[in-house]
């Protein structure tokens, strides 16, 4: 049997390590996880390229929609080719993803891809927004407009809700007296605008009775992010390495707070890790977050809980 996974993230290898270390192929469009693949699975990754992005100039428009409807057949034509058996993706969502359940005849097994495999950061009428941009731009269109595939014909393995997927915590370095806020790349999104992003940081800067270091996110803009936060006092820009695995190993700390962030699955330090989506009006996250019932970290309520947290962080310190 040939098992193929298609990746798009460290995370995904990670999971594959450890839970599928023979994988025959690891499929992937994403080139800069090429290295990364060939440490981990020497030999055994497979670049498929990716869909264009719509230019503004009508004939680049054209050509870029021609590219991207041949795209998929060409993603099939080599996969088909390979022999494949077995197939494991992460997301379901995804234009190319759904366009492999269309005709793969083999087994697909779906993976927990991160928080979002159990809940919408979200609402409907954004994945349905951002898949009409998609269709119109040459990308695969059934199903454009739901976030979810039908789970029910394929085997799906998590870590929290089927609890039929392995991933061991990281070490993490001996506690001291400072919190780790968790960076998110809201403003870089267009989710929200920098000045409530700035209001959400000074909130948590003012109550925390412990320094905070700020770890960017890998698409933040870790050049601006010094200025913007010497103003507000009692946080700073974590110091490197920025790779959250890495950057708790060598870095200790009493808790961890995000907004939104996988990173509180994958540290495993449920009892001192808080969600704060509040800090920066993401009610339907927060709300998403409170009723997933297999959630393993606590989410604040309002600045008050986020405040309560925090102190009880500082008292377990001894600060």
């Amino acid at each position: 049997m040939v098992t193929a996974a298609l990746a798009r993230s460290g995370l995904h290898l990670a999971f594959l390590e450890h839970n599928a270390p023979d994988v025959d192929l690891v499929l992937h469009r994403d080139e800069r996880l090429g290295p990364q693949i060939e440490q981990m699975f020497p030999g055994r990754g497979l670049y498929l390229g990716r869909e264009q992005r719509p230019a503004l100039h009508p004939l680049r428009f054209a050509q870029g929609f021609a590219a991207n409807r041949r795209y998929y057949g060409a993603v099939r034509g080599r996969i088909e080719g390979l022999g494949v058996d077995r197939l494991i993706l992460f997301l379901e969502g995804e234009p190319l993803e759904r366009h492999i359940m269309t005709w793969f005849s083999g087994a697909v097994e779906l993976w927990e891809e991160g928080l979002s495999h159990y809940v919408e950061l979200n609402s409907r009428w954004w994945y349905a927004m951002r898949g009409l941009a998609q269709v119109a731009a040459g990308f695969y269109p059934r199903g454009a407009l739901s976030r979810r595939v039908d789970r029910a014909g394929m085997v799906v393995r998590d870590r929290f809700a089927q609890r039929n997927l392995h991933l061991p915590f990281p070490v993490r370095a001996p506690a001291q007296p400072r919190v780790l806020v968790v960076g998110s790349p809201f403003v870089e999104d267009r989710w929200i605008k920098r000045d409530l992003w700035l209001r959400g940081m000074r909130e948590i800067a003012a109550v925390s009775p412990l320094p905070l270091h700020y770890l960017p996110h890998p698409r933040e803009d870790h050049t601006a992010l010094p200025d913007l936060l010497a103003p507000i006092g009692n946080i700073t820009v974590a110091p490197d390495p920025h790779g959250i695995f890495a950057h708790i190993g060598a870095h200790g700390y009493a808790g961890i707070v995000a907004p939104i962030s996988t990173a509180l699955l994958d540290i495993g330090a449920f009892g001192q890790s808080l969600f704060v989506p509040h800090l920066f009006r993401q009610t339907l996250v927060a709300h998403a977050l409170t009723s997933w019932r297999d959630n393993p970290v606590r989410v604040a309520r309002d600045s008050a809980d986020m405040a309560a947290f925090l102190e009880g962080l500082a008292t377990a310190a001894g600060q």
